[in-house]
């Protein structure tokens, strides 16, 4: 099946939703912690509504799971749009320039298309299934800087911080481990813009724990057909983790998994 159409669609959703991102930014509306360290404020609920307007229009009869909304559709709505109408909600929140929009199609179980759009560099991300990911209309690979050792060593990794305590210490403790080991880390704020950097070769790896489906769903399209990989803290599919997450350019993937792990194992000893 051609799966263009829902791509055109996606691209249109997202550049006009960025417009209102653009906008509002650092202009929360109300605010309202959802933990601790997780925020919504009220100025995504417009963003959110653009989309699904869009989205509705030209497929009525499709579900649409979006962060925000109150009712969601059962995962296995077929087909179904994968939404994050801001993805880096602290950064919207404080006006710091950089979030995206998320949008992804899922059909069959699988996600067949991914838009990522970054309104404040005006750079779109999108992929479909079995087409090269693509970058402003440019085709985009991973970076893959050496072999070996070399390879961790010369690495930039990216990590985000969940909200919920005991999570965000264990992902203190596999930074801490990576950076005494690559040349830099540096914390996102937004799961999908990490992902679609190590997809355009910005970063090498990427990893967070706690991390929800519309995080990651349209920007995994991007980062497979970029040549990355993506999968669980323990190499499995990424579809079925509990929200542990990592993605790298390959080399350097069994390299990220053993720094999760040796974390894992510890905290399970103690």
């Amino acid at each position: 099946m051609d799966y263009t159409p829902m791509l055109d669609t996606a691209r249109r959703a997202a550049r006009e939703a960025g417009a209102l991102m653009r906008a509002s930014s650092g202009k929360p509306v109300y605010q309202q912690w959802k933990n601790a360290h997780e925020i919504v404020v009220g100025s995504v609920f417009p963003i959110q509504e653009k989309i699904i307007e869009i989205i509705r229009a030209d497929f009525p009869n499709d579900a649409i799971l979006a962060e925000e909304r109150e009712t969601q559709p059962a995962l296995e709505s077929d087909p179904l749009w994968i939404v994050d109408p801001v993805d880096g909600s602290l950064n919207f929140h404080q006006g710091i320039p950089h979030a995206a929009i998320s949008i992804a199609y899922r059909a069959g179980g699988i996600d067949q298309v991914g838009v990522v759009y970054d309104p404040f560099r005006d750079e779109m991300f999108d992929a479909m299934r079995g087409r090269s990911a693509r970058l402003n209309d440019q085709p985009i690979v991973v970076q893959q800087v050496s072999e070996g050792e070399d390879a961790y060593a010369q690495a930039i990794v990216g990590a985000d911080l969940p909200g919920e305590l005991a999570t965000r210490l264990q992902t203190l403790n596999i930074a801490t481990l990576m950076a005494s080991q690559c040349t830099g880390l540096t914390i996102m704020g937004s799961p999908a813009l990490g992902l679609c950097y190590v997809a355009a070769g910005r970063l090498h790896a990427y990893f967070a724990l706690g991390l929800e489906l519309w995080d990651v769903a349209a920007a995994s399209v991007i980062l497979v057909e970029s040549g990355g990989i993506l999968t669980d803290i323990r190499g499995g599919s990424w579809l079925h983790t509990t929200g542990g997450y990592i993605a790298s350019n390959g080399v350097i993937h069994g390299w990220m998994m053993r720094n999760a792990q040796t974390v894992f194992w510890k905290d399970r000893q103690e």
